[in-house]
């Protein structure tokens, strides 16, 4: 057929539906092209999950394939744990690293209370210090942030803040730290 025929059949089909037959089909393709694009999007999903899945087999095969962890007795698993720790001669240089955080972020530290906590014979000993500080309180959460990610030994033991005014900047605290030191030498 040619165009002009084929024009002329369509119309006439068109016709013989009517208004109502015409949105019909037209409801009908449109369903058709909806189902045609879902199906697709579908398949893409599949796709992905099935690549997922292969990348997760194959983790879990190459896991299972490694030799098992050989697994240290207790008392090398203990030795390890206590070398993790600075010897109690490297204390000047933990606090040369809480003194330079103090600095770094701008509180002023005047001075220090220092103190071996639990000299007995326990071989992981505390050892306090005391800092009274003066500074911002952005400033003093700074150096406290600052100190623990400089050494894993420190810990914050207490904190007491104090403000003579509400609306003064500076805050007077006094923080207390335990650094963690194997007494062994």
């Amino acid at each position: 057929m040619n165009r002009i025929a084929l024009q002329r059949q369509l119309q006439y089909r068109a016709a013989q539906l009517g208004v109502t037959g015409c949105a019909g089909l037209a409801l009908l393709l449109a369903a058709l092209a909806v189902w045609i694009f879902l199906l697709h999007a579908g398949d893409l999903e599949q796709l992905q999950l099935e690549r997922t899945l292969a990348a997760l087999q194959q983790q879990d095969a190459t896991r299972t394939s490694l030799p098992a962890a050989s697994v240290l007795p207790q008392e090398e698993q203990l030795d390890l744990f206590y070398r993790s720790f600075s010897p109690a001669a490297k204390v000047p240089q933990a606090l040369q690293r809480l003194y330079r955080a103090a600095d770094e972020s701008g509180v002023v530290l005047e001075s220090g209370d220092y103190a071996l906590v639990g000299q007995g014979s326990e071989r992981l000993q505390r050892f306090r210090v005391a800092l009274p500080l003066k500074g911002s309180f952005k400033q003093l959460i700074n150096f406290v942030d600052r100190a623990l990610k400089a050494d894993n030994t420190v810990a914050l033991e207490s904190a007491s803040f104090k403000r003579d005014k509400v609306s003064d900047d500076n805050v007077d605290a006094r923080l207390v730290f335990v650094l963690f030191v194997d007494s062994t030498p």
